[in-house]
């Protein structure tokens, strides 16, 4: 029995640290793998060759560690890690999308967006399927950081929505710029203790908050509740 048990904790463990080996489609050594701590993973990737914090992010967690220097110039997650992205909401090279820039904060994302007036579904009040959207991205975004830090990865891993609940709280002005904040409540995978819905994936649940500054204070337009779950190694573009 004990034998059992000690192979079956075995086995999870190596497939637990397998997981941690691949990024960008390449393996990292069998070293790497072997290395306990987050820090040393960081190391490792540096090491390697690995290209670390494109963002220029002191919220990366090698920023904080400092592994790797910070200047001035921030770049959004979207520029530094899909530059040639397509995606309506957040590719930065999408003609007509709304150009969404994400940048990290302690626990997630804070992006400014504004909608054009030509999405509204009444005169002054925004079709609430962008709003939609722009949740679904600032999700996905936010999921995949997470996974990236947790996992210590270069690159953040591809998301897809498995759910996303959004409550709409007051109207949604068009052409008015409109603050999008997300962060992470929870990270869960495995057969057992996976999401509904996700196939044991591992998946992550954020809360989104869209807020509209008004007379020095930041008024709820919509919130949202998604569960993002990890399907590839690396975000497609």
């Amino acid at each position: 029995m004990q034998r059992a048990l000690q192979k079956a904790l075995s086995r999870r463990t190596s497939q637990n640290l397998a997981s941690r080996q691949i990024f960008a489609g390449v393996a990292l050594s069998a070293e790497a793998a072997r290395v306990g701590s987050d820090l040393e993973r960081w190391k490792l990737l540096l090491a390697q060759g690995a290209h670390i914090n494109p963002c220029n992010s002191r919220l990366h967690p090698a920023a904080r560690a400092g592994l790797v220097p910070v200047g001035e110039d921030e770049q959004s997650v979207q520029e530094a890690y899909t530059p040639d992205g397509q995606c309506f909401g957040c590719g930065p090279s999408s003609e007509g999308g709304l150009h969404m820039r994400s940048f990290r904060t302690k626990d997630g994302l804070e992006s400014w967006v504004s909608f054009p007036a030509k999405y509204s579904a009444f005169p002054g009040i925004l079709n609430g399927g962008l709003v939609s959207a722009a949740f679904e991205c600032q999700g996905n975004w936010t999921a995949a950081v997470a996974l990236m830090d947790r996992s210590s990865l270069p690159k953040p891993p591809m998301t897809l929505t498995a759910e996303l609940l959004v409550q709409h709280r007051r109207p949604c002005p068009p052409d008015t710029d409109i603050v999008l904040r997300s962060h992470v409540l929870e990270i869960r995978g495995g057969p057992s203790a996976g999401y509904p819905g996700t196939g044991g994936k591992v998946a992550v649940e954020v809360e989104l908050n869209l807020m509209l500054p008004e007379g020095g204070r930041s008024n709820l337009v919509s919130t949202a509740r998604g569960i993002f779950k990890r399907v590839a190694a690396v975000r497609a573009l």
